[in-house]
């Protein structure tokens, strides 16, 4: 029965978390003042690995609800991006001041002394564009390219995002969102924003896990209007989760929404390679060039698996095109070389064979074994060369 990815993900994750942590060096607390909100902003800022040894701007992952959830989202989000689940980001948390008036959209059902402050969700918008987006800009390399990703009420945020400023970003994460708010009124913006949009060329992910009815029933109403309604260039997923509740639910939708949202930068499986060539190889690597802007080369553990198959499968001229990939992009090693030895030498051709064990014992004269068969074929070589000379005639 063939493990999901998901599942796969999931489990890599579990192992490696025991041992994984943030770079501290990677992690900055700084603030900024809103000339919008009038009042300073707090952010958790967690920089890519590479970003001291690049000079180009990064995507941005806005993290709400940051005084709860910045740890475990840099953990997770840490995690997928050292090993190529997703793109490197800067990851920008945001805790909150006053969290009913900012994630919430105007509403004209709730008796304002329950939320005295609420409504104030386009202010925040507002907030993010004109002050929290330009310094990010300036001071991190930040680009245009963004996520927001919300639980509960930051969810419910998202979504009014979605709705009503869809070029602030590019991709939108909600976990549980508050959909009863204001008498469920989402599900009308929502019916009436795609009947007006033909064509969106968002990323919408949405998790609903054991709600309560009024909630359950609006997550229901939802997505069927999304199956009926959605564009065709909108790429959206909503997933149950009955084995969460509202409030657990965070950390398994981020890992998900994340591998379905980047599902086309995880690097391809090694029978893919196999059966697709070298073609396939720059192909993948091509598309993360045009979606993603990075000039990027396969690791070398998963080249060298390529090559090892299609040799254990007898496949040798692919076998030879792989490796002649993988010396090109990795001049340095000297498996390749090695490999190609000896396929050379099982389809009998010493000479090519000795040539490409020469290469790999020159560059790696530490290996004993390449040194013993780099020896063992110069000695069949110079047998050869003996008894084609004893034939000749004096």
């Amino acid at each position: 029965m063939k493990r999901s990815i998901f599942a796969t993900l999931l489990l890599i994750f579990c192992v490696s978390s025991l041992f994984a942590k943030v770079n501290p060096q990677n992690l900055i607390y700084t603030n900024v003042y809103s000339t919008v909100l009038k009042e300073n902003r707090d952010l958790r800022i967690l920089l890519p690995s590479e970003f001291k040894d690049t000079y180009f701007s990064y995507p941005v992952i806005y993290l709400l609800d940051a005084e709860s959830n910045f740890a475990t989202g840099v953990e997770v989000l840490g995690f997928l991006m050292d090993n190529h689940f997703i793109p490197p980001h800067i990851v920008v948390g945001l805790p909150n001041t006053d969290r009913f008036r900012d994630m919430t959209p105007v509403d004209s059902v709730l008796n304002k002394t329950i939320f005295p402050s609420r409504g104030g969700a386009d202010t925040f918008l507002k907030a993010l564009e004109t002050d929290i987006f330009p310094f990010v800009a300036k001071e991190y390399r930040g680009s245009s390219r963004r996520l927001v990703m919300g639980h509960n009420y930051s969810g419910l945020f998202v979504m009014h995002a979605f709705l009503s400023r869809p070029e602030l970003f590019d991709r939108y994460m909600a976990f549980s969102p508050i959909l009863w708010w204001n008498d469920t009124a989402m599900l009308k913006d929502m019916d009436s924003f795609l009947t007006e949009n033909s064509s969106l060329r968002k990323y919408l992910f949405m998790s609903f896990a054991k709600e309560a009815k009024n909630m359950l029933e609006a997550c229901k109403e939802l997505t069927k209007l999304m199956e009926k309604k959605a564009p065709k260039d909108l790429k959206w997923k909503y997933e149950w989760m009955p084995d969460e509740d509202h409030y657990s639910l965070y950390r398994k939708s981020l890992m998900r929404g994340m591998e379905i949202i980047f599902k086309d930068y995880k690097y391809p499986s090694v029978e893919d390679l196999a059966k697709g060539g070298v073609g396939s190889a720059n192909g993948f690597l091509r598309d993360i060039m045009l979606n993603y802007g990075r000039n990027e080369k396969l690791p070398y553990s998963l080249l060298e698996s390529v090559c090892l198959q299609l040799k254990q499968q007898e496949k040798y001229n692919e076998a030879i095109k792989f490796l002649t990939y993988t010396s090109v992009n990795y001049p340095e090693r000297a498996e390749p070389y090695f490999y190609a030895g000896e396929i050379y030498e099982v389809t009998n051709k010493p000479k090519e064979a000795f040539k490409f064990y020469e290469a790999a014992h020159n560059k790696d004269k530490g290996r004993w074994d390449y040194e013993q068969k780099y020896l063992a074929i110069k000695k069949y070589l110079e047998e050869l060369r003996n008894k084609e000379q004893n034939k000749i005639p004096l």
